[in-house]
């Protein structure tokens, strides 16, 4: 079948993958093609001009053109799976997705169907050969670690795991750490705006996501890593090994603004501060440990209708100039995701003097 296709080197696939989900253009009923040295990946559409605009930013490389794809192999889907073991008046319950890390799958379930919760993760199992187990989410993220209450209801075996995203692994317990692969595309994007002998300040590292990919990406760069849970921290560090970046990311256990006051000030070209629904308290200390001429802020937070973007916006520039600094250019202001009706993940990249 012949359609429209973004045409990217090898090492960009997953990155540019997750971006066109994100933008809606991933045809996902066509088999991914390889050609040579190149990946095609196709599209469900041609992009309109906004979307190439931010191809074009997202992207170090690409073409844009036509080729021949083969159908995806038809699987069941979850819900027709779950037609045959929960009764037909809570099938509008089931869930519709659900996250995978490494052979675990994590899943929300309503209360109706707590007592069919063998019966949804028996399918899940059943749907993806790799998964060995099933956890149901007890409650929201909370909680300084930001960790939730998981419950397991199908498979077996321990919450230690390892998941492997753009090139790179990761270890981690789904129960003690936090992770999200819902931010995967993030992670690759912020990563692609590193450059070689930059100094980050990773503020809320977690198991090392962002500060391993922009290691691994850029090269020569050192990147503090904080967290304050000491469980992420010992993974951090297995995980720096693993990825043969040792030397390039610190792993440093502390609260983020004590590590920052009694070691970091002013040395980062650059300060990610993924921890959305706090962040906008531990701006100052961002800007403390940016160089006094400046830098870049990635900055994540949670906002709601009607502009989520223009509010994340308001907030960093509030807090940066309470701070004493000034936000010379907003870089970026993008939805990362949704997280209730009406309310989103929000990333605004800042350039700040």
């Amino acid at each position: 079948m012949r359609r429209p296709c973004l045409r990217v080197p090898k090492r960009l696939a997953s990155e540019a993958i997750a971006l066109l989900k994100s933008l809606g253009l991933l045809e996902r009923g066509l088999k991914v093609g390889r050609e040579g040295e190149s990946v095609l990946i196709p599209l469900a559409r041609w992009h309109e001009r906004g979307e190439l605009k931010e191809l074009e930013r997202e992207l170090a490389s690409f073409e844009l053109s036509e080729a021949d794809f083969e159908p995806r192999e038809e699987r069941p889907s979850l819900l027709a799976l779950l037609s045959r073991s929960i009764p037909p008046e809570l099938l509008d319950l089931a869930p519709r997705a659900f996250d995978i890390v490494g052979d675990i799958a994590i899943v929300e379930l309503r209360p109706e169907l707590w007592p069919y919760r063998r019966q949804v993760g028996s399918a899940i199992i059943a749907l993806h050969k790799r998964v060995r187990l099933v956890l149901a989410k007890g409650g929201p993220v909370s909680g300084a670690f930001r960790l939730r209450p998981l419950t397991p209801i199908a498979g077996s075996g321990p919450t230690e795991t390892a998941h492997r995203e753009h090139g790179c692994v990761f270890w981690l317990d789904v129960a003690r750490t936090y992770f999200s692969p819902r931010l995967s595309y993030e992670h690759a994007r912020v990563a692609s705006q590193v450059r070689r002998g930059e100094v980050v300040v990773d503020m809320f590292a977690g198991i090392g996501p962002f500060s391993i990919l922009m290691a691994r990406r850029a090269g020569s760069i050192v990147a503090y890593a904080i967290d304050i849970n000491p469980v992420a921290i010992h993974y951090l560090a297995r995980n720096v090994r693993a990825n043969k970046v040792v030397g390039s990311v610190v792993p440093v256990l502390s609260d983020a603004g004590d590590a920052v006051e009694a070691a970091l000030s002013g040395l980062a070209d650059r300060v990610v501060m993924n921890l959305p629904e706090k962040a906008v308290e531990f701006v100052r200390s961002a800007c403390e440990a940016l160089k006094p001429e400046g830098g870049i802020l990635h900055f994540y937070t949670f906002a709601g209708a009607p502009n989520p973007e223009l509010e994340a916006t308001r907030a960093l520039v509030t807090s940066v100039e309470q701070a004493g600094r000034t936000v010379k250019r907003v870089l970026l202001a993008r939805r990362v995701r949704a997280v209730a009706p009406f309310r989103w993940q929000v990333v605004v990249d800042a350039e700040v003097a």
